[in-house]
Parts: C-alpha cells; structure tokens; sequence
C-alpha cells in the first residue's frame, strides 16, 4: 500500500467512526427515532452524499459496522491457524478474537449495547447484519478448505451454522443483562458445534455467563 493509499484509507476510517459516533449521541440524546440522516451529517460536519458514501441508512451508523471489519479479517486469520487445524476449532480462535477487539473493548460497541437498552426494537436489525458476515464466513472457509462457496454445501453449512451461535451467544448474552463475557458464551457453543452437536454428560451450562 502507497502512503497516499493509507493517508487515505485512514481519512476514510476516521470519517466512518465519526459518523458513528455522531449518530450515536444523538441517538442517546434525543431518542433513535427522532434521529435523521441531516442531523447525523450536520454533527459530523459532513454532507449528506458523504453519508451516503458510508452507510445505506440510519441504522447502518448506528449498529455497524464491526462486521464489516471482521469480515475483512477473516480469510488472513484463517490462514494463520495451523494447516492441520479442523475447522471449527480454527473458527472459534478466530472469532474469539474477533469478539474481544471488535466488541468488549470497543468503546462504538459500549456505546451501541447503551441504544439498544434504550431501543430494544434495534436488536433485530443487530441480528440482520449478521447475513453479510455469514456469507463472508461462508468465503473464507471455502478458501481454507480449499471448496467452491457457490458450488459446495459445506461452507455455507458451517458458515450457517457459527452465525445461528453467533447469534445464541448474542440473545444468552442480552438475557443475562450483558454480564460476563460474550467471548466466552461464544466459544462455548462453538465447543457445542465443535463435539459434533452430543449432547454433554455434565448438566453444568456450556459457556454461562458468570
């Protein structure tokens, strides 16, 4: 990557978070429904098309876009996982990862479960960016695998089947009232996928938050 290439793609990363940021303390400070694209772009001293450069919507600056991210990192992550690896267990390194850089340390991700307290009626359209995320999975292990992602079943499979853990984790985690970690509730129904779906002989909850 050139200087210029990277001077730029910082620009660009600078001006996504700003308009996140913007977006989210109006939220927090009016309400989400009566928060607007103009206002979202006023705050952030940007115009409208910029906006419209970053997000389709609203709800794009509000809940996004750490898939996006993730999805960029998913096939270099991959690869780094030891040749010999299955898949499932490389999966839930990488997403373990994923989950505590990309959210529980994250202040845009503090902030986004603070709105979705105050908006419960967001958590579905949380849980519809995972479709993007699912098929960039679906991607990444037909590369590792070395499969065809249009063609074979098997990718689409355990891409399928991680983001419907994904979102467990997510709806056991919002039950509990977010305590403990999501990083664990995560990697612990990824065990679950992982042991072939058998059912555990201990009755002790898989990955219960403490």
């Amino acid at each position: 990557m050139t200087p210029t290439a990277g001077r730029r793609d910082r620009k660009k990363a600078e001006t996504r978070e700003s308009l996140q940021w913007a977006a989210l303390r109006l939220a927090k400070e009016h309400g989400y429904e009566r928060v607007t694209v103009e206002a979202i772009t006023e705050a952030a001293d940007v115009s409208v098309r910029t906006f419209f450069n970053y997000f389709a919507t609203k709800e794009d600056a509000l809940l996004g876009t750490d898939e996006a991210r993730a999805e960029a990192a998913l096939p270099s992550l991959l690869a780094d996982r030891p040749a010999d690896e299955p898949i499932v267990p490389a999966l839930r390194a990488v997403l373990a990862g994923i989950a505590a850089q990309f959210v529980e340390n994250n202040a845009l991700w503090q902030a986004r479960m603070e709105l979705l307290h105050a908006s419960p009626e967001l958590w579905p359209r949380m849980f519809a960016h995972l479709t993007d995320f699912e098929r960039a999975l679906s991607e990444a292990v037909a590369l590792r695998t070395a499969r065809d992602a249009d063609r074979d079943l098997y990718p689409a499979v355990v891409a399928a089947s991680v983001v419907a853990v994904i979102r467990v984790a997510m709806t056991k985690w919002r039950a509990a009232g977010e305590h403990g970690s999501l990083a664990e509730l995560l990697t612990g129904g990824l065990d679950v996928l992982a042991a072939g779906l058998i059912a555990p002989t201990s009755q002790s909850p898989i990955g219960a938050p403490s």
